[in-house]
């Protein structure tokens, strides 16, 4: 199922992205009814990063910077071992997160060009719009099947 639904992630524009999400759906509606149901169901939620900005994507979809923090937090959590009270572990949270608040200010996350692009109407390349959907929907359907061939080949070697 993974293979199946990578490649939507992969796309290069929004429209080619909702395609492939389809085409993704229809694929494991034969083998996996419940889950294309779920896919179904999520497909707002699931392509939200799809509104914003193509350079904003891949940090978007992803949720590096939370793992980011949440490993910072626990490493500095395991030099304590024992919290005197929940305040104090509170405190420790803060500190680690004026310290993310700091850092990001100044990153390539949420750096004033990059939010400023959310309100440059020329960056932005949503899924609406005149799309030849038929076209999309089969040439998603092979991009699918090309993912699952590599992987496939990928994983023989």
């Amino acid at each position: 199922m993974g293979r199946i639904v990578s490649s939507v992630f992969r796309a290069r524009d929004a429209a080619t992205a909702v395609a492939i999400y389809h085409a993704a759906c229809e694929m494991l509606e034969g083998c996996r009814p419940r889950a294309a149901r779920v896919l179904e169901e999520a497909e707002p939620d699931a392509l939200a990063y799809l509104d914003f900005p193509p350079s904003h994507w891949k940090c978007l979809r992803t949720n590096n910077v939370q793992e980011r923090t949440n490993r910072e937090i626990k490493r500095r959590s395991r030099v304590v071992q024992v919290f005197p009270s929940e305040s104090s572990l509170l405190r420790l949270v803060g500190a680690v997160m004026c310290d993310q608040a700091e850092t990001w200010s100044g990153s390539r996350y949420f750096s004033e060009r990059k939010i400023a692009e959310m309100h440059d109407a020329a960056f932005r390349m949503g899924a609406a719009g005149e799309h030849d959907w038929a076209e999309l929907e089969k040439a998603a359907g092979k991009t699918i099947e090309s993912s699952l061939e590599l992987a496939d080949s990928a994983e023989a070697a």
